[in-house]
């Protein structure tokens, strides 16, 4: 046996707590996408409509969080069910939702930013099951995005979350793919008040610093975005 394979049987008995890529990649997005679910959730006008929706929602989030924790515990070599059972937690959020978007409980454009880092977290995981000594994935329903942010209607006037203006960058003005991230780092600037292109590419993971920064550059121009400092110190929030 040489020292690679010395490597890699010593790996498999190692708890996925420690392993770095996945730790990083899989877990704290998950922990991400939970902290902005209960932002959305902190948000919401509380009414007899939106108050069973807000109780799924908040349920699939705990639900979500616990069996990412869950996973944390395996070793690779036991790992494949537990896997399994987080992602299917995972989708179970992603439903519920669409369902409560579908009533009209918040915008179709938080359920694009939200479904997108769904996707990515559930693309990472399959991956690591496929490339990972002793783990077969059988995911094969990842293998196509849980759904296409790019599909989303848009309505004519853009709203944030909270129900206040986006500003004049709108789906029609530019490509799709541009305004879905414009849409994505609108609702990360207003979840976290201000950021850094740091902070907004831990989340939006799927394009590089360079293109968050050409974007957040179009997006003060069309007076949509502020900043603040000079560059790896600046900090930019909406106007």
């Amino acid at each position: 046996m040489n020292q690679k394979d010395g490597y890699i049987n010593d790996s498999n008995f190692k708890k996925l707590l420690h392993n770095d890529e996945y730790y990083r990649h899989i877990f704290k997005k998950t922990e991400k996408i939970v902290s902005v679910v209960f932002y959305i959730l902190n948000n919401i006008d509380h009414n007899k409509k939106s108050e069973t929706h807000i109780s799924n929602i908040a349920s699939k989030a705990h639900f979500a969080h616990e069996n990412a924790l869950r996973t944390l515990e395996v070793k690779p070599l036991n790992a494949t069910e537990v896997l399994e059972q987080f992602a299917q937690s995972l989708i179970g959020l992603d439903s519920v939702l669409r369902i409560a978007s579908v009533s009209g409980a918040f915008s179709g454009e938080v359920l694009s930013t939200v479904s997108a880092e769904v996707d990515a977290v559930l693309r990472s995981l399959s991956a690591y099951m496929s490339d990972n000594t002793g783990i077969e994935s059988t995911l094969s329903t990842f293998d196509t995005p849980i759904a296409s942010p790019q599909k989303q209607k848009r309505a004519a006037p853009a709203h944030s979350p909270m129900g206040t203006s986006t500003g004049t960058a709108t789906a029609a003005s530019v490509p799709a793919n541009t305004a879905d991230r414009r849409t994505r780092i609108r609702t990360i600037l207003e979840a976290k008040g201000e950021a850094t292109i740091k902070d907004i590419s831990e989340i939006v993971t799927d394009c590089s610093e360079k293109t968050i920064q050409r974007e957040l550059n179009a997006m003060i121009e069309d007076n949509v975005v502020k900043r603040e400092g000079e560059r790896r110190w600046s900090r930019y929030s909406l106007v």
